[in-house]
């Protein structure tokens, strides 16, 4: 009854499965570790996901989405967003990475670069505020 299931048994441990014993093991992948992440912020960009789950946690409970490119640099990030519910207009929202999470630095359409911890932003995110800087 077993008998056909062996051919397939000998490939699976051919192939490193770990349940077959021996000295196989599974495939290694490339993890990046917490630590890692902190200590390359350069390459951290989160997601529109991200960016929308900091803006209704920080400042508002409203729908909003994600209207164009997220602007990263080295922590830093900007993007436009705007309200699903109602017509409005497109606004944009800084974040930053701070202690392993995105925190919210400032939000709305004028003078965001007067915001309290904004002198700290990288030029990029400034020049990507254009006017809303």
């Amino acid at each position: 009854m077993f008998r056909p299931m062996l051919p397939l048994m000998v490939l699976a441990c051919a192939g490193g499965l770990v349940a077959c014993g021996g000295n196989a093991h599974p495939p290694r992948r490339h993890t990046v570790s917490p630590a890692s992440i902190a200590s390359a912020p350069a390459a951290l960009c989160p997601s529109a996901a991200q960016v929308i789950t900091v803006l209704q946690a920080e400042t508002n409970p409203e729908k909003y989405r994600v209207t164009g490119p997220i602007v990263c640099d080295h922590g830093w990030a900007t993007a436009h967003v705007q309200l699903t519910t109602v017509t409005s207009d497109p606004t944009r929202v800084v974040l930053h990475y701070n202690d392993g999470a995105w925190r919210g630095i400032t939000y709305g359409m004028d003078h965001l670069c007067a915001a309290s911890d904004m002198h700290a932003a990288p030029a990029a995110i400034k020049k990507a505020l254009g006017i809303y800087c």
